[in-house]
């Protein structure tokens, strides 16, 4: 694991099926409702072209009204299995990496998920986006318990 690729792992059982998590990461209408990394934190921006190769971005809004945005591109789309798509932290182009996510069904109640993030570039930015993804989840876990 070189400095340049370093690989965040994110692992969650969820009380969803893999098509409602499937569904909630990549329909915009969701994506608004729980993608953000903090529970004072909005989505007032989420779009998804769902085809390969199609744009996706999300920008996230603190509390004290700063924004975080985020885009990329489809790679992989397998629903209700498997999604893939580039990330570029915080919108920036020349920085892209890569995020897969794995759902699983483990029970008629239950999905594990598996959210990898590849090429970060140092621990800074891995540590960054360790919180964010915890916290994230954390927002879609208590968005479906609703």
């Amino acid at each position: 694991m070189s400095a340049e690729n370093l690989i965040l792992v994110v692992q969650r059982k969820i009380k969803a099926s893999p098509e409602r998590l499937f569904d909630a990461w990549t329909k915009p209408e969701l994506m608004k409702q729980w993608f953000h990394a903090g529970k004072k934190m909005t989505t007032p921006v989420a779009e998804a072209d769902l085809k390969l190769g199609g744009p996706w971005r999300v920008v996230m809004r603190g509390e004290s009204g700063k924004e975080y945005p985020n885009n990329g591109k489809y790679l992989v789309l397998d629903r209700p299995n498997k999604l893939v798509f580039t990330w570029h932290p915080f919108g920036q182009a020349d920085y892209e990496t890569k995020v897969t996510l794995l759902f699983k069904k483990v029970s008629e109640e239950f999905t594990e998920m598996t959210l990898t993030h590849e090429g970060l570039r140092d621990q800074d930015w891995y540590n960054k986006h360790n919180e964010g993804w915890v916290a994230c989840t954390d927002s879609l876990e208590n968005w479906l318990a609703q």
